[in-house]
């Protein structure tokens, strides 16, 4: 028996992003647990030093996606969402339902666009797209549970990949499977990146096959030929699947047998914690039936949940196709979605992906599986389509704009819809009536209302009237620099001061200690030291100069950020509603009337409209772009023209000359004089 490769799934990701930052981010699935995914699966891929509390961890990586220059994307079944235990989503992540008609939406995908975390010296960070094919869904138990399969390809600029050919067309089909949607930041990202790529011409060359994409769009056995042929005619095969069809014989088994004529077959039997096994009787004894192929099943050692004997198994969730000989060593895997069913194995079923890799051998090749010979007493035999039955999805899709305080439903059906009904946490939220298909109605203002005021704790609604179940309903979330902040209503001198913070860190240590206790309990919250920040001596200049660092700090961020076309991260900083964003900043200061004195407050505003006049100046396109958001701003400076006034009011008849003055200078930003 030969030795199974395994690794951690996630340490695997970053082992292939090191040295690397995420760009953009595409995700695939068929199953999708949205809590779990922000909170546990999101940082493999957002290298910074996180808090263990789930609030302040929340509100970090709510940070990092906005400083990201593309977006995160999930595109996954629209009847495969998992409620599960972690609550609800509430990062910056486009959630995208696929209706796929005839069987299920069924890839796991993972594509990465990074870039490397230094520039060279004209200041240029060289890109690359790490592609990803696995069994595991997005869910708890795929990333923490099951026994899963991945493999990794990366493609770099300048390389010649026969995966541009494959790639390309399949993320244009991807976009047009989602008619609710409008825009693919993610996807239009990694196209631009592989548009750039060299396309490989020839499958193979020095006798050894190119990595191959399957992208359902002809049969696995057709796929196989055309990819590997005589390459895989005659192996050992060997096959990891833990579904079947509901049949009394294995036709995709037959299929491939009779394709690529094996010289021995070994075929993984799943079994319940009850000794069951997973398929149809039937099915068992056909295939136990046919010559040259045998059961199998795992070593023990390698399913087990922990060292002990008593330890309970690993449920198999892997799907592998391996094909070997032994002399000469050689393996060539098709790694990823499909199971061993029909659905999976036809063009016309399932979408389903994977990876086709001819991989050389370390050693000698062998079986992974031990024949098994010991026939179940009972059978009973699981449908891979069966979390979509258990989650009643929906046609229905409803997305919340912040920055407009719309909502919107959207029918992806051919025909009317029936009148819907509402839900969540067991609050009414209004009844939709009829909609035209596949166009996007604005709902009443009521419904919307509580749409946004639910949303602050879920996004997870039920929709009745469309089945006799209640469906599950993921609300998709747009403009959400304008969502209230996750957690945190920092003073205005805490906004301050975290501007000026340099270091990941020094943010995090901040965030943990100026938290409401709220933020410090649940999960985490016992491993998080709460400790006091000592405050710097208090004199007229440390106040002043502080004030002026922190805003020099957020003009550079948000320089940086206009000039590499990131400008997701200035709506954030600038017109956002977050706990550290400008418009919250002069929230804050017009609140706070307890606190600090009015000249403090005047030179903070002064400062604001500074950095507005001079992004304004600079920036004009981006600036006339957000002309809502500029009028909003403007609002708040008349707001806070008050603090002026009483100014004017407890001093000399001249001061309001003196501030007219003062004001004329301040706002004028000096220009550097040149030596002659």
């Amino acid at each position: 028996m030969s030795a199974i490769p395994h690794a951690v799934l996630s340490e695997h990701f970053q082992e292939r992003m090191k040295g690397r930052r995420l760009r953009s981010a595409v995700f695939l699935t068929y199953q999708f647990e949205p809590a779990f995914f922000e909170q546990e699966i999101l940082p493999v891929f957002v290298d910074i030093p996180l808090s263990h509390a789930v609030p302040i961890r929340l509100v970090q990586l709510e940070d990092a996606l906005h400083a990201l220059p593309g977006e995160v994307a999930v595109y996954y079944d629209a009847n495969g969402l998992v409620a599960g235990d972690a609550g609800s989503a509430k990062l910056d992540v486009r959630r995208i339902p696929v209706q796929h008609r005839i069987g299920i939406f069924h890839p796991k995908n993972v594509f990465l666009l990074v870039e490397t975390d230094e520039s060279n010296n004209e200041g240029y960070r060289a890109q690359t797209l790490i592609v990803a094919s696995l069994s595991a869904n997005l869910t708890r138990t795929g990333w923490w549970e099951n026994v899963e399969v991945c493999h990794v390809e990366k493609i770099a600029e300048g390389d010649k990949s026969l995966l541009k050919s494959q790639l390309v067309p399949f993320l244009r089909g991807l976009r047009r499977k989602t008619a609710a949607v409008d825009e693919h930041r993610a996807i239009s990202d990694i196209l631009g990146f592989l548009g750039e790529v060299t396309p490989r011409v020839h499958r193979s060359s020095s006798g050894q096959i190119h990595t191959h994409f399957y992208t359902g769009t002809e049969s696995i056995p057709d796929f196989l030929e055309e990819a590997a042929g005589d390459d895989l005619r005659g192996k050992y095969l060997e096959i990891i699947s833990p579904y079947f069809d509901d049949a009394t014989s294995c036709k995709p088994l037959l299929n491939l047998i009779e394709r690529f004529e094996p010289k021995e077959v070994r075929v993984l039997l799943p079994r319940s914690g009850s000794d069951e096994g997973l398929c149809r009787r039937e099915l068992y004894e056909a295939v136990r039936a046919l010559p040259n192929v045998r059961w199998g099943y795992l070593p023990k050692d390698f399913v087990r949940l922990g060292r002990s004997e008593e330890a309970g198994e690993r449920s198999v969730h892997a799907k592998v196709y391996r094909f070997f000989t032994q002399n000469p060593k050689r393996e060539i895997y098709f790694i990823g979605s499909a199971n061993l069913t029909s659905a999976a194995h036809q063009s016309s079923g399932n979408v389903e992906t994977g990876f086709l890799v001819d991989w050389p051998p370390a050693a000698r090749p062998d079986f992974w599986l031990i024949p098994d010979d010991r026939r179940p007493k009972e059978f009973h035999r699981r449908k891979e389509d069966e979390a979509s039955a258990a989650s009643g999805g929906t046609q229905l899709n409803v997305r919340y704009h912040w920055d407009r305080s719309v909502a919107e439903a959207f029918w992806d059906a051919p025909g009317e819809s029936p009148t819907l009904r509402l839900e969540a946490r067991g609050i009414e939220v209004g009844t939709i009536p009829p909609l035209s298909p596949r166009t996007w109605t604005e709902l009443p203002a009521d419904i919307t209302a509580r749409i946004a005021e639910l949303l602050a704790e879920t996004s997870m609604f039920l929709v009745h009237g469309e089945a006799p179940a209640p469906g599950l309903l993921l609300i998709q979330e747009e403009g959400m620099s304008h969502k209230p902040s996750l957690l945190l209503q920092l003073s205005a001198a805490d906004i301050l001061r975290y501007w000026s913070l340099l270091t990941p860190e020094q943010r995090t240590a901040f965030l943990e200690a100026r938290a409401p206790e709220i933020a410090l309990t649940g999960q985490g919250a016992d491993l998080v030291i709460r400790s006091k920040i000592a405050l710097e001596q208090d004199t007229l200049f440390d106040r002043f100069a502080g004030f002026f660092h922190a805003f020099g700090c957020l003009e550079r961020a948000v320089r940086s950020a206009l000039d590499t076309h990131n400008e997701k991260q200035v709506d954030y900083r600038l017109f956002g509603k977050k706990y550290d964003s400008l418009g919250h900043l002069l929230d804050r200061v017009a609140a706070e009337t307890d606190k600090g004195d009015d000249v403090d407050r005047y030179v903070i505003v002064l400062c604001a409209r500074q950095l507005c006049q001079e992004i304004a100046k600079q920036y004009p396109e981006y600036w006339s772009r957000h002309a809502a958001d500029v009028k909003g701003l403007g609002q708040r400076f008349e707001d806070l023209a008050e603090i002026r006034q009483r100014l004017i009011e407890r001093n000399t008849e001249r001061f309001e000359a003196f501030l007219e003055w003062f004001e004329r200078w301040f706002l004028r930003r000096a220009e550097p004089v040149l030596e002659a």
